[in-house]
């Protein structure tokens, strides 16, 4: 008898699929990669314009008045904190 693979269709929620990002993200995150979530997220439709434009602007290097080493860090307690709140 053969065994044949099956394709299943996943439906994953908005809040799984922040959860899984939230957990991704390492103690540290570059703008950049912020801006790559941010446009995936889009994408997606797991966020609107607006959280868009709160996420990047909490997250820009401009806001931040720390040592440079320290910026990454803050950035990605940041991100984390501002997507739990995003999780339903």
């Amino acid at each position: 008898m053969e065994n044949k693979d099956k394709i299943k269709k996943i439906n994953i929620t908005k809040s799984n699929y922040l959860m899984h990002i939230i957990t991704s993200i390492g103690d540290e995150i570059t703008a950049h990669e912020v801006d790559i979530f941010i446009s995936n997220f889009l994408s997606y439709n797991i966020i609107d314009e607006k959280e868009a434009k709160l996420l990047k602007v909490a997250t820009s290097d401009k806001v931040y008045n720390v040592h440079p080493e320290e910026k990454d860090s803050l950035r990605a307690n940041i991100f984390k904190n501002m997507l739990l709140n995003l999780v339903e």
